[in-house]
């Protein structure tokens, strides 16, 4: 059962997306994916192995040359909300852990994908497939997905994208929206994954970055600070100074970075969530964004 004050949040999340999230995205959604459809995206050269009834024969006449409509796929689509529940996520220094924001900005982008009258799924994660739940329609469905994703309790401690992608690629039967929740705080080098550049390729796939203040720069001071890695569980003590302060920023800007170019180099767009901000907020802004985008 959900606690009576995260069920009273979670209700006015549900309530305010209704009202709000759904004023800026229903009728206007439309997948990344192209195929057939009814809503026309572009027109392009007729190439072997296209569909010739998808021929435009009154751009083609103009043109001398066979072209082709481009669509957006049916805007029907599943989503599934893929959620990190590896220990990196209780980490808070704003008094709401990324954690729990994972939890609100889940639960505002199912209720935004239902009132798109998509079927929304859940996938959480470890380095473990954690929670399962295959996509359905309806607001009993989200309350109960939701509900599911509190009380969950990870059998693990780290961080594994590769099986909850690989997962997802084996369970992609449909084009879909996958909205993958997570901070990317993982070993190696997780965007060389085939199963992500496979998701990237079939599905409108889209990463939310988690981030906490904390986690950009320490404090530019001097004395020593007792750091605590949850998923190794591993003590370090660090020696601070100004200049280490520094080289830390910088380190963490290199990473932010690299992230970001990865995901631009698949073609993903991305959006970052930072712990103790106005979420709702910045949903709506990057999806009224995308959506100015691509009309």
């Amino acid at each position: 059962m959900l606690p009576q004050p995260v069920h009273d949040r979670l209700r006015y999340i549900e309530i305010c997306t209704t009202r709000t999230v759904r004023a800026h995205r229903t009728g206007d959604y439309l997948s990344r994916i192209r195929g057939h459809g009814f809503e026309f995206d572009q027109h392009k050269p007729y190439q072997r192995g296209d569909d010739y009834r998808q021929i435009d024969w009154n751009v083609t006449a103009r043109m001398q040359l066979p072209y082709v409509k481009r669509e957006f796929e049916e805007k029907e689509l599943s989503a599934v909300v893929m959620v990190d529940l590896s220990r990196s996520t209780l980490f808070t220094s704003t008094g709401q852990t990324k954690k729990d924001l994972l939890l609100e900005a889940a639960a505002t982008l199912a209720f935004s994908a239902s009132s798109d009258n998509m079927s929304v799924g859940l996938l959480a994660f470890t380095d473990r497939v954690e929670c399962w739940i295959e996509p359905r329609k309806g607001k009993p469905h989200l309350w109960r997905l939701l509900e599911s994703l509190w009380n969950t309790a990870p059998r693990s401690r780290g961080t594994c994208f590769d099986v909850a992608w690989k997962h997802m690629a084996a369970n992609l039967k449909h084009t879909a929206l996958i909205l993958c929740l997570s901070d990317f705080i993982g070993h190696g080098t997780w965007w060389t994954s085939p199963y992500l550049k496979t998701l990237a390729h079939k599905a409108d796939f889209l990463p939310v970055i988690i981030e906490d203040p904390w986690e950009e720069q320490l404090p530019e001071t001097s004395g020593f600070l007792r750091l605590r890695d949850t998923e190794e569980d591993a003590d370090l003590v660090l020696a601070l100074s100004p200049a280490r302060c520094r080289q830390y920023r910088a380190l963490l800007k290199e990473r932010r970075s690299a992230v970001r170019s990865h995901f631009y180099a698949l073609n993903v767009d991305h959006l970052v969530l930072r712990t103790g901000e106005d979420y709702l907020k910045t949903i709506l802004a990057f999806f009224a964004g995308r959506k100015k985008k691509r009309s």
